[in-house]
């Protein structure tokens, strides 16, 4: 008996090390945790998106008499879908297919050419709804880190009190992201929550992982100290 009451006394000393440990290791990013949490809570996930500042408008297209007949178009390989949308008020057809995506002028039936800087701009005018002037366009090769779409991206900023920028596809000039500084701060407070320091979407990292089985431990360690102070050590 008086060799098992010294084991349980080094196992609650170890236990305790461990606990004491782990907090010392885990306490800074508890407090991340609960810092970005708290601060996500506070906004409503279609303002952090920015359609408030801007949004596309989908207008519905029918096939019109002076336009190509869908089935007419020819696509390499397997065609998966044709959609017909409307750029800057030109009808545009878009083919998906196994190999990738060609645009057809619905009623020319020519290849579609990409647009231009001063297209793109009216585009944009007419996603935007906040009070800024346009400061900048560029067509992006390599995307920074506030988007993550397809490439090329044309982005254009706004000189508006919350620092807009619009991205939009080089072809059919479709509103592909917003992004403010409000997203911004979100996005940095998602990356600090989810530990992904990268691409910032992956919510399964080894980071994440370890620290959640690590605080696991440590709240297991600590209710388990409780009982036995509270209820398992013998009364002085």
């Amino acid at each position: 008996m008086k060799g098992l009451g010294s084991a349980m006394r080094n196992f609650w000393k170890y236990l305790t090390r461990v606990h004491r440990w782990a907090g010392l290791v885990l306490g800074v990013q508890i407090t991340l945790w609960f810092a970005s949490g708290f601060f996500m809570s506070f906004f409503d996930i279609n303002t952090v998106r920015g359609r408030h500042i801007a949004e596309k408008q989908d207008a519905v297209l029918t096939v019109e008499a002076d336009m190509i007949a869908p089935q007419t178009l020819f696509h390499e390989g397997e065609l998966h879908s044709v959609s017909l949308r409307a750029v800057l008020g030109e009808p545009l057809y878009v083919l998906s297919g196994d190999a990738g995506e060609d645009y057809i002028h619905a009623r020319t039936g020519e290849p579609w050419k990409a647009l231009g800087e001063t297209s793109i701009r009216l585009a944009a005018q007419t996603y935007y709804k906040g009070e800024g002037e346009i400061a900048s366009t560029r067509k992006l090769d390599i995307a920074p880190i506030e988007y993550r779409g397809p490439l090329p991206v044309w982005q254009v900023t706004f000189n508006d009190g919350p620092a807009t920028r619009l991205y939009l596809d080089p072809n059919t000039a479709e509103l592909k992201s917003v992004r403010t500084r409000l997203w911004r701060a979100f996005d940095f407070m998602w990356m600090l929550h989810i530990m992904d320091y990268k691409g910032r979407d992956n919510i399964n990292t080894w980071w994440l992982k370890l620290f959640s089985g690590a605080a696991l431990l440590f709240a297991f360690s600590g209710v388990a100290l409780v009982v036995q102070r509270v209820f398992l050590r013998p009364k002085a």
